[in-house]
């Protein structure tokens, strides 16, 4: 029976790297083609740029439903729904020549993505709560590894079928099998119990919203989000436009950052495995390297090797941000995973609709360089709210020592 278990959990943990490896094909996809979708529907670049802000807009949509349904519906149909919806999405985006098409698709994509993210990280912790922090860094590392084959992806498709369309279409299959291999698994749910005592005391749910902690772990995952989403999506463009050339020799810039940061969570796994460093340690690492690291591509944008060197530490340094804070979080907040996640993502979700945008707008008056400042400027806010909210921590779990040291005392002196 035990050997049947270890057997189920480990399916289940590489059908969750097969989805996340689905998702970030076909996230990365759109900014490493940004060129041709606008050369495609005909609008200029700047227009092409806001339907990021309908995918992050979609995102959080996905969000707030999957959350609303987490404690209603197992988290293996919701994940099934998001792999649907991304892969419909990865369909039409490519093929499009109307522009009312690719954001209405790109939207439906982040609505996918929100189900996805919300499933995953649910299921990560009712399945592997003992080593959930390892976990999530190994699971989110798949993310980087479908990022970093989808911009190879493109350079192939374009290089020598001359079409997007099949890049696109490799995600789509790895999601069609992701769907199949779930289908026949056993997921557990949450306890419906908890539900029905929120529903019954609506002073829990508000409880959980005056917690500042929670407020500082979702400003750091939005700061984070947006960091990373905006550098992704607008690196290719950046390095095309500052050394002028083509997007084939551009892509390689988004695949090295997202072979820094596949191999950084692999690595932030196996530190945090053998303990090396804290969560919170690895985290502060992070944040500073890769403010240096990001501040660095936008200064030699124009050098095609330093840029590409600079965005692999890039994806390095950014690897373990967006797993550790979602673990902390979730472990924190275990009897209200539902509404924590929620508001989690759904503030990644708002980030990720203003930080690209607000890029693009900005290239035209400051040009790319001084862009690519942004994301590093925001990896290094994330310093702010984390140390908030480690002193937050420790100032709780003091409170809480000091409860259970008065409550034995008081029982031995009424007993008396």
């Amino acid at each position: 029976m035990h050997n049947r278990i270890i057997s189920s959990h480990r399916l289940l943990f590489y059908t969750l790297f097969c989805a996340y490896i689905c998702t970030g094909i076909l996230s990365v996809l759109p900014g490493a083609s940004l060129p041709l979708l606008a050369q495609h529907t005909h609008v200029p670049l700047d227009v092409a740029g806001f339907s990021f802000t309908l995918s992050a807009f979609g995102f959080t949509v996905g969000v707030l439903i999957a959350g609303a349904f987490t404690g209603k519906l197992n988290s293996k149909y919701l994940l099934m729904i998001g792999l649907a919806l991304m892969s419909l999405a990865g369909i039409f985006i490519p093929w499009t020549p109307s522009f009312a098409v690719l954001i209405v698709s790109q939207f439906t994509k982040g609505m996918g993505f929100g189900f996805i993210d919300v499933s995953i990280n649910t299921v990560a912790t009712l399945v592997f709560a003992d080593t959930l922090g390892e976990t999530l860094n190994n699971i989110h590392s798949s993310y980087g590894v479908g990022a970093l084959v989808g911009p190879l992806l493109l350079s192939v498709a374009l290089q020598f079928l001359n079409d997007a369309l099949w890049a696109y279409l490799f995600g789509v299959v790895i999601g069609v099998v992701t769907i199949m291999l779930l289908a026949g698994q056993v997921v557990p749910a949450l306890p419906q119990r908890n539900d029905r005592r929120q529903e019954q005391n609506p002073s829990v749910t508000r409880g959980i919203f005056r917690q500042s902690l929670l407020w500082f772990m979702a400003l750091q995952i939005a700061l984070y989000v947006g960091a990373e989403i905006g550098f992704g999506n607008w690196i290719v463009t950046a390095v095309s436009k500052s050394a002028a050339v083509t997007l084939v020799f551009a892509a390689p810039a988004a695949t090295v950052f997202f072979v820094g940061l596949t191999l950084g969570r692999v690595l932030g796994a196996q530190v945090l495995r053998r303990k090396m460093l804290s969560e919170n340690q690895l985290l502060l690492v992070s944040i500073f390297g890769g403010t240096i690291s990001g501040v660095a591509v936008a200064a030699f944008t124009v050098q095609i090797v330093i840029s590409f060197v600079a965005s692999a530490l890039v994806g390095l340094f950014y690897c373990p941000l967006f797993p550790g804070i979602m673990a902390i979080a979730s472990r924190w907040f275990v009897h209200a995973l539902g509404i924590v996640s929620s508001v989690m993502l759904v503030s990644t979700g708002a980030a990720g609709m203003i930080l690209p945008a607000l890029m693009g707008v900005l290239i035209p008056s400051i040009g790319v360089n001084w862009v690519m400042v942004i994301p590093a400027a925001a990896c290094l806010l994330i310093a702010i709210p984390l140390i908030l909210a480690i002193r937050q921590q420790g100032h709780t779990l003091h409170l809480q020592s000091d409860l259970h040291t008065i409550e034995p005392a008081s029982s031995t002196t009424h007993t008396l």
